[in-house]
């Protein structure tokens, strides 16, 4: 099946109640790991990627393995770039075919994130591609000293529904990610989403909305999340946490063995076990009953 267009797929996910699973992949069995899951699940899918995984792989290699494993999949396959900083890399992808690109303005003053990102948009759709922005800070774990700093410091950044709708009535993004109390780079559990924030923010702009961080967002709240308009959950962390601790005891047991060279071919297998296992386990939980 060709790339899928990524609003549509966020839009027909919304007009079932449900949402799309955005993955974060960093290596091939990664990239095929994600979509046979959502083969196997009957699910459209969204691969996404930062400036650091563009730079490693290249894009041209980036495209040739997407759009070979796209059209060879029988479910959508959206190709999406992820918190680009400068708008150079935003029209490189944009010449290498990614299918929707994120724009992050978010630390800028507002009047020179919306020029910016009015900038791109006016690029994008000529392309045919979509735009995601985010408005607020949604902040890294890391920056914090526990837990509980992060989800202060967090909530003092949230959207709010007037900024929103102002921003996207200037900007015509196709996907606004809203700070609402997620926080990026969590593997597990430890946000509070702040739903009603959801709710005004997506009936002031009728706009899928993206939910980043969503590792560290629980089943529960991930459910009433979608409900409030939650249209697209990035999912990197939590699947990344369990690729690397797969990968580790791969390794360990290739030097428990003594046998390298069997072992060597085979680790990647084992991997992507595990990476379909996680992908399986959150792409369930975005159909709310």
């Amino acid at each position: 099946m060709p790339l899928g267009n990524t609003k549509k797929m966020l839009q027909e996910a919304q007009a079932h109640g449900s949402a799309v699973g955005a993955f974060e992949p960093y290596t091939i069995e990664q990239i095929q790991a994600t979509v046979e899951v959502a083969e196997e699940e009957e699910e459209p899918v969204i691969l996404q990627f930062w400036s650091e995984v563009i730079e490693t792989w290249g894009f041209p290699m980036l495209r040739a393995v997407v759009e070979h494993v796209a059209n060879s999949a029988s479910i959508p396959v959206g190709f999406h770039l992820d918190h680009a900083l400068e708008e150079d890399l935003v029209y490189r992808a944009l010449d290498a075919g990614f299918t929707s690109v994120m724009f992050d303005g978010s630390k800028l003053p507002l009047e020179e994130n919306i020029k910016r990102t009015q900038k791109v948009v006016e690029r994008a759709h000529k392309y045919g591609a979509d735009v995601e922005a985010e408005l607020g800070i949604i902040g890294f774990i890391n920056q914090y000293a526990n837990e509980e700093e992060a989800r202060r410091e967090v909530e003092k950044l949230l959207t709010t529904p007037e900024q929103a709708e102002f921003f996207c009535a200037q900007t015509r993004i196709d996907i606004l990610a809203p700070a609402i109390g997620s926080i990026h780079g969590c593997p597990l559990p430890l946000a509070r989403l702040d739903i009603p924030r959801i709710d005004a923010i997506y009936q002031a702009t009728g706009l899928p909305l993206a939910l980043h961080g969503g590792s560290g967002v629980s089943e529960d709240q991930l459910a009433r999340a979608i409900k409030a308009g939650i249209a697209k959950v990035n999912v990197d962390a939590e699947v990344r946490t369990i690729a690397i601790n797969s990968l580790k005891r791969a390794i360990e047991n290739i030097g428990a063995s003594g046998v390298v060279h069997n072992d060597f071919a085979r680790y990647p297998r084992e991997v992507k076990k595990a990476i379909k296992e996680a992908v399986r386990s959150r792409m369930r939980m975005l159909h709310p009953q």
